[in-house]
């Protein structure tokens, strides 16, 4: 349903965008979201024109995403990170999206420190430079001095910014309502929750003081690492527009020139760059998602300094163990692990495991067969893996998406300042460290703890679920057409399935208790009479009940 009164409310940014969308040759798409009435007549002449031929759809579509600014800027650098969700060629233009814009009057920046801490800027300050040392889409950094002597850096949202991000994102919400609703495309990939995903990120990114807090967390998990350095927030002088941090002083990742001048050892810098977010990630589960070479400096010592904390992704540790054994079963040619990993990271269910996908998934194996890692590309693996996904209908969660993406990027910021660095070679503790907790006794038993909880959930509700049936049944709400001969049979089989789910829970409880007491025994270093003596007597009890059981599954009563 069309939104009218946001319509009302927000009619001339409406009509912008339909404009923009018509004068890039998006026509097409403003007809079928029923945007027509939102064009003046020269637009509306020209909505069936061809789009000018030098330039291709994905090429347009990047321009039209320019020309709507800073929101949309921003959703395209989202949407490049979803090879999932798009064609290489569009992942390739969006990808040159940069995120820098002219910078706004110096003045402006002053008043609006002014205005949060209600104080003038020489209060605040012991000097504080107009001019940005850097200016993007939602904010510009300047350069400052604490009366302590502290250099600092000073990041500053652009005035207004907000506003106009959060009716930009209202409108986005409705057009991938209406898309979702009219189009084909949008049906298949639930524009709506993309939509709010990408709501999400961004106002997460405005928030100048989650940014603080994110450089808090990076600088606590990196304290024990001499050759990480993460900037210290100063809280005194940071709210939600303004950032103050340590201000680094050190040379870019992209600076190649200052780079040999200043001596620096490349290939333990590319090494220290790749080991820096493989830890984020899989030790931490807590990762830059925009470890672009910019936000890295060369300090003194070869210390990799890092800023730029707004963008930030996290996973939990089973996310992350999951990943690494897709990676050890994809180089280990082992289709079977591939499947059971990309179900534990809720890629796939049983139903979606088709023969097709198999297949693609053995051809995709064999790239890695008489090939050594150092060979192999992380980079052409991820897509080739997305590429995958994509033919195969398989949607990353948006965390994932982005996870895959920074190891892309890191990839490459590695293999600028080395060539020939192994990333599979680096992430190879990784991957044997996932699989000894996947396979440690602590693993094992909280496995047997969930199912055994499980279990006791199932036992609890049992008795429930039966009362409500025979009370539905009762009433009449649940009917039962059966004759005579078939009601005794029916009867019997009820009674059969009783006990044998009664003995089933026996017999599960007893080789839970079996495995805790095995897990305790190998964690605890049991030793003696009493804790052999329960072992042996649970394991009898386990063998009777399961051969009670097993009497009862074979026996069929007539």
């Amino acid at each position: 349903m069309w939104p009218l009164v946001r319509q009302a409310r927000y009619l001339g940014r409406y009509r912008e965008i339909a404009h923009v969308l018509v004068g890039h040759g998006f026509g097409y798409l403003v007809e079928q979201l029923g945007l027509v009435s939102l064009l003046s007549l020269p637009r509306r002449m020209i909505l069936r024109v061809p789009p000018p031929a030098p330039l291709g759809t994905a090429a347009r579509l990047r321009e039209a995403l320019i020309a709507l600014g800073p929101t949309f800027v921003k959703l395209g650098q989202a949407l490049s990170t979803r090879p999932d969700l798009l064609p290489p060629e569009f992942i390739t233009e969006l990808e040159k999206l940069q995120d820098t814009v002219p910078p706004y009057p110096g003045e402006q920046a002053v008043a609006l420190i002014e205005q949060t801490f209600g104080r003038p800027i020489d209060a605040l300050f012991a000097s504080f430079d107009p001019a940005p040392l850097a200016a993007a889409s939602l904010g510009q950094v300047h350069a400052a001095r604490l009366r302590s002597g502290a250099d600092v850096a000073v990041k500053v949202q652009r005035p207004d910014i907000e506003a106009r991000i959060n009716t930009d994102l209202a409108i986005l919400a409705d057009l991938a309502a209406l898309a979702q609703e009219r189009l084909p495309f949008g049906q298949e990939y639930n524009l709506m929750e993309l939509a709010w995903e990408f709501s999400a990120m961004l106002r997460a990114e405005l928030d100048y003081k989650r940014e603080g807090r994110n450089a808090d967390r990076f600088r606590a998990l990196f304290a024990d690492t001499p050759t990480v350095h993460i900037p210290t927030v100063y809280w005194e002088l940071t709210d939600t527009r303004v950032l103050t941090t340590e201000r680094l002083y050190g040379v870019k990742l992209t600076d190649e020139a200052g780079l040999r001048r200043a001596g620096v050892d490349r290939r333990r810098l590319a090494r220290n760059c790749t080991e820096l977010i493989l830890r984020e990630v899989f030790s931490f589960g807590f990762f830059h998602s925009d470890p672009h070479p910019g936000n890295f400096f060369v300090m003194d010592g070869g210390v990799l300094g890092v800023v730029d904390f707004g963008q930030v992704g996290s996973l939990d540790r089973e996310t992350s163990q999951s990943l690494l054994l897709l990676l050890a079963a994809l180089v280990n040619h082992d289709t079977g692990g591939a499947l059971r990993a990309m179900e534990r990271l809720n890629l796939v269910s049983r139903r979606d495991i088709t023969p097709q996908l198999r297949r693609d998934l053995e051809r995709f194996t064999e790239g890695f067969v008489d090939h050594s890692l150092r060979d192999i590309s992380a980079r052409d693996t991820i897509n080739d893996l997305l590429v995958l996904f994509r033919r195969h209908n398989i949607r990353l969660p948006g965390q994932l998406a982005i996870l895959l993406k920074t190891l892309v990027i890191m990839e490459g910021v590695g293999v600028q300042l080395d060539p020939t660095l192994d990333v599979f070679g680096i992430a190879r503790p990784y991957v044997r460290q996932a699989l000894a907790e996947q396979m440690g006794p602590g693993a094992v038993g909280a496995q047997v703890l969930r199912e055994g909880r499980s279990l006791g959930e199932v036992a609890v509700e049992l008795p429930h679920q039966l009362s409500d049936a025979l009370q539905q049944l009762n009433e009449g709400v649940l009917r039962v057409r059966t004759e005579e001969r078939e009601l005794r049979r029916v009867a019997g089989a009820l009674i059969g399935a009783a006990n044998r789910i009664a003995m089933a829970l026996v017999l599960a409880a007893l080789m839970l208790t079996l495995a805790i007491l095995a897990v305790a025994a190998g964690v605890g270093g049991w030793s003696g009479l009493v804790p052999m003596t329960l072992l042996i007597l649970v394991a009898i009890g386990t063998v009777v009940t399961g051969l009670a059981l097993l009497v009862a599954v074979l026996w069929v009563r007539d």
